[in-house]
């Protein structure tokens, strides 16, 4: 995990876990470009701003906390979100267990590959896209 501030916010990215929707990048590329280094200019817009990018990120690759407060994403019941064409998005308290019993992951948010074609499972790695996978059924 890295983590990158502005003082006010910080962002943390969890490469792992990302899906590759490119809505971070789509949706504020003066914040977001893969083409620099470091990918994330914390001085490109304000944290409002950054939190909404954020917040439209699909797989919990990116999350933030205040710097003055706890973790702002999540505190509710798990929610899973089917997403159409791609993985299930689970948000919120639970406890994902492997098939030996241990702990995988807790806390979302994070993505559930579907398609069967993740190189990451039971995670999602953005082979969806790939593989031209169709739920449609």
């Amino acid at each position: 995990m890295k983590a990158y501030t502005n003082g006010e916010i910080v962002v943390y990215w969890e490469p792992d876990k990302c899906v590759h929707s490119a809505n971070c990048v789509k949706g504020l590329p003066a914040v977001f470009n893969h083409k620099q280094r470091p990918w994330i200019n914390m001085q490109g817009a304000d944290s409002e701003e950054i939190m909404k990018a954020i917040d439209n990120c699909p797989s919990g690759a990116l999350s933030y906390k205040r710097v003055d407060a706890g973790k702002d994403r999540g505190g509710f019941a798990a929610r899973i979100k089917v997403m159409k064409g791609g993985p299930l998005l689970v948000e919120g308290e639970c406890r994902l267990i492997g098939r030996g019993g241990e702990e995988v992951a807790s806390c979302g948010p994070f993505a559930l590959c579907r398609c069967g074609a993740s190189r990451k499972k039971p995670f999602c790695d953005g082979s969806h896209s790939r593989v031209d996978f169709d739920d449609q059924g």
